[in-house]
């Protein structure tokens, strides 16, 4: 093998270990984000020709008995139950796995090569072998 060849593999290993290094340290992406809500002042801010309510507490106006508190609490920690869960349940590949899984692939390839060589190498020295032997015959 050249040794333009084992330089671009060396190269190129220590750029997949860099790029996997920098993930580890400064993650990004939609799955590292945390969903804020607006305050009603920014809300407000961003939309000012929304309607506004004309009563805080739609029960008023309607004289129906609102929602016990036990019951909200309950809906919202139902909530955050299932939203919870649907976070933890996905399994990520780490940048670990992602270089384990290059440098496999970078080793398979290289042995790959290893053993082509060996066979063409092999392959050449037999047919010198056996058309020296046939000249002097």
């Amino acid at each position: 093998m050249s040794s333009s060849g084992l330089s671009f593999l060396f190269l190129l290993s220590l750029a997949i270990f860099s790029i996997a290094r920098g993930q580890e340290r400064a993650p990004h992406g939609l799955v590292y984000e945390s969903p804020l809500a607006f305050s009603p002042a920014a809300y407000d801010f961003f939309h000012p020709n929304a309607q506004k309510p004309q009563t805080r507490d739609s029960c008023t106006a309607s004289k129906c008995s609102p929602l016990p508190l036990a019951a909200q609490v309950d809906g919202t920690q139902i909530y955050q139950n299932k939203a919870s869960a649907t976070q933890k349940g996905g399994k990520q590949i780490g940048a670990g796995g992602v270089a384990g899984i290059i440098t496999v692939f970078a080793f398979v390839v290289l042995l790959t090569m290893g053993i082509y060589y060996v066979k063409v190498t092999r392959q050449a020295n037999m047919n010198r072998a056996s058309s020296s032997v046939q000249s002097h015959a």
